[in-house]
């Protein structure tokens, strides 16, 4: 085909520009779902509910917990591990109050215990773990992370299928409730 002299080739030029938008459009596209999808696997953690009843080992906690179930949802057994006193139906009392938590009748333990410890009995209740050892003021290696409770926890079988959490307060404890 013959164009007069001067004439743009205005065809090529346009297609070319398209050309060029739809590959800048395709490497924005590319950037922003990795971008997204990075953003996504980095942010979901990882879910400590077990779908059968074995016992489970959760991994150690992250230095944020982030509580699912609120505390008046969540069924608190304390035990008083030290042997005398009225410990656990102290730290009941207390935490009932504040934040709330739905407390069991108070209990001893099936043996004395020196050091304070969380046990988890219901799967899927480990990040209620760490924020009740916050709420506590025990360091989050204070929950025991085999879910339910191993069988040497000093916890009565009676109180074992009651309780999403067990608190057993130690002598670390017993001057703080």
């Amino acid at each position: 085909m013959n164009r007069p002299a001067g004439t743009p080739r205005e065809g090529g030029v346009h297609a070319v520009k398209a050309a060029v938008v739809i590959a800048l459009v395709v490497v924005l596209g590319v950037v922003v779902l990795h971008h997204t999808t990075t953003s996504r696997s980095a942010s979901t953690a990882p879910s400590s509910r077990a779908s059968s009843g074995a016992p489970t080992t959760a991994p150690a906690p992250s230095t944020t917990t982030t509580t699912v179930v609120p505390p008046a949802s969540i069924k608190l057994q304390v035990l008083n591990g030290t042997g005398s006193g009225t410990l656990a139906g102290q730290w009941s009392t207390k935490l009932r109050a504040t934040p709330g938590y739905n407390t069991l009748a108070p209990d001893n333990t099936t043996s004395k215990v020196t050091q304070s410890a969380i046990y988890v009995e219901t799967p899927g209740y480990l990040p209620e773990a760490y924020a009740l050892a916050t709420t506590v003021g025990l360091s989050p290696s204070a929950v025991n992370t085999t879910i339910p409770a191993p069988a040497t926890a000093p916890i009565p079988t009676t109180e074992r299928s009651k309780a999403n959490l067990v608190l057993v307060i130690g002598s670390d404890l017993a001057s703080s409730a």
